[in-house]
């Protein structure tokens, strides 16, 4: 507790009033001052009354060296003033007509004796509370977490610190100097605003110092820093991003694996049709009666069919790498117009018509155009499905295209006749594992979310008056 009792010390001795630190000269210049008021109280006789300039040393003695001294003080105080005032009853006997009676020169001597006494026993009790309450401020600031310290900034020196900046700072010597700690913390760049960041290199920890300008109980301008140990903030900070990092990472696997889950539904299609083109190139060929031109149409659409499962595969290898949709302008009236070939087999083998609802002279738009096909896709793929207790003759699938100038969008619509959607399922809460089919998996719906919402786009679904239901795509005209 030294730092506490020289602050303490500071206070009680020094309220912006240069006290003499020695308590011999106090003593010297008290006792100067009673003798320089008892020439002038003799000089000037009894025309005026300096009794009370005496109560000056009485009370410099008294704050600066005690309640002794105060007393023995008052005690010369008033002996000079008696013995002031009988010397001058001496030379000037006429001087006693003021007081007929000598008892009351020693009734206002007690008087005034009684006065500065109970003035010294007050400075006493001012002094003492003044005391305490410092003490109880540098208790404070001894038991706070923080380290706090004060440095003259002239010279560098430490004025004050706290034990938990002795704790934090000292190696082996008393801290003397700021010196002393800067030379083991270095800054580090702070984004927040919030005060300097440091970090001490050596033992691996990290401050946060905050300054502030005050001025010190003798009057001159200091600085108070409180250097707060953020070390522990600083590890759950990281901790948390590492986090979040492995969060983002297995969110992104999620998405990966929903997208793999699918992968294989997509890839069968390219897979089945190329199967069926070669079959049938083949059957001709064993036939003999086969047409070159014939050969070379099926041959051109196996290898078209070839290339979108190798843009599937290879868009699906960038997803695990970025993540990101790789936008570029995109005719969505031809995206819609190859996905209507793409499920032209599964919509025959179902009984299913194919209708296009094309707005014409749509504005290009800003999509990835594989990521996009595959949303579409499995939209379409789903109404399909949908439509296996569909009346024959009512089994139809809708696929429109539209501006909407309001939005600054293009809208894109997907309607069947099929059993329609559940209740649960009306709007844009498709939640991922819920499904209707005894087969699904429950990410198709999710999955199309995201790549939609990923092209700031918004995709939701309604429920037909008659028989079906409708999925709507918005895409913005524009990525901002």
């Amino acid at each position: 507790m030294r730092h506490c009792r020289q602050l303490s010390s500071l206070v009680t001795r020094s309220i912006y009033f240069p006290f003499p630190k020695s308590k011999h000269v106090a003593l010297a210049l008290g006792a100067a001052m009673i003798a320089l008021i008892a020439v002038a109280d003799y000089i000037t006789s009894f025309e005026f009354d300096l009794s009370i300039l005496y109560f000056a040393p009485v009370c410099f003695i008294g704050w600066s060296v005690g309640r002794t001294s105060g007393i023995v003080f008052s005690v010369l105080a008033t002996a000079a003033w008696l013995g002031n005032q009988e010397l001058t009853g001496h030379i000037l006997p006429h001087a006693f007509l003021l007081y007929p009676h000598s008892i009351l020169h020693v009734w206002k001597g007690l008087i005034l004796l009684a006065t500065w006494i109970v003035f010294v026993l007050l400075l006493e009790q001012l002094k003492v509370a003044l005391a305490r309450a410092d003490e109880r401020f540098a208790t404070v600031l001894e038991g706070l977490d923080e380290a706090v310290y004060v440095v003259d900034p002239q010279s560098g020196d430490l004025l004050y610190l706290n034990q938990r900046c002795r704790d934090e700072f000292e190696a082996g010597e008393p801290l003397t100097s700021l010196r002393q700690i800067e030379t083991r913390l270095q800054p580090v760049l702070s984004k927040e605003g919030r005060g300097e960041d440091f970090v001490d290199s050596a033992r691996k920890q990290s401050y946060l110092i905050h300054t502030r300008k005050l001025r010190w109980v003798d009057g001159r301008s200091v600085v108070l820093k409180v250097a707060a140990n953020i070390t522990a903030q600083k590890q759950a900070e990281e901790l948390s991003r590492r986090q979040q990092q492995k969060l983002q990472l297995s969110s992104h696997l999620v998405t990966v694996g929903g997208m793999a889950s699918t992968l294989a539904h997509e890839i069968n299609q390219p897979l089945a049709a190329i199967v069926n083109y070669n079959m049938g190139c083949v059957r001709r060929l064993r036939a003999g009666n086969w047409d070159p031109q014939e050969l070379l149409v099926a041959m051109e659409r196996a290898g078209a069919q070839a290339e979108r499962a190798g843009r599937v595969i290879h868009r699906v290898r960038q997803l695990v790498r970025k993540g990101k949709p790789d936008p570029v302008a995109c005719d969505i009236n031809g995206v819609i117009s190859d996905i209507a070939s793409l499920i032209e087999i599964d919509a025959e083998k179902d009984s299913v018509r194919v209708k296009l609802d094309l707005a014409p002279e749509l504005p290009p738009a800003p999509a990835d155009k594989v990521m996009l096909e595959q949303a579409i896709l499995n939209i379409a793929r789903n109404g399909i499905d949908s439509m296996h207790e569909t009346p024959l003759e009512e089994r139809e699938l809708t696929m429109r295209s539209r501006l909407d100038r309001s939005a600054d969008a293009i809208g894109i619509e997907i309607a069947d006749t099929g059993c329609g959607i559940p209740e649960a399922m009306v709007g844009d809460s498709f939640e991922p594992f819920f499904t209707t089919k005894p087969e699904g998996m429950g990410v198709g719906l999710s999955l199309c979310r995201s790549i939609v919402e990923s092209h700031r786009g918004r995709l939701w679904a309604t429920r037909n008056p008659g028989r079906g239901s409708t999925f709507h795509l918005s895409l913005p005209l524009h990525q901002s």
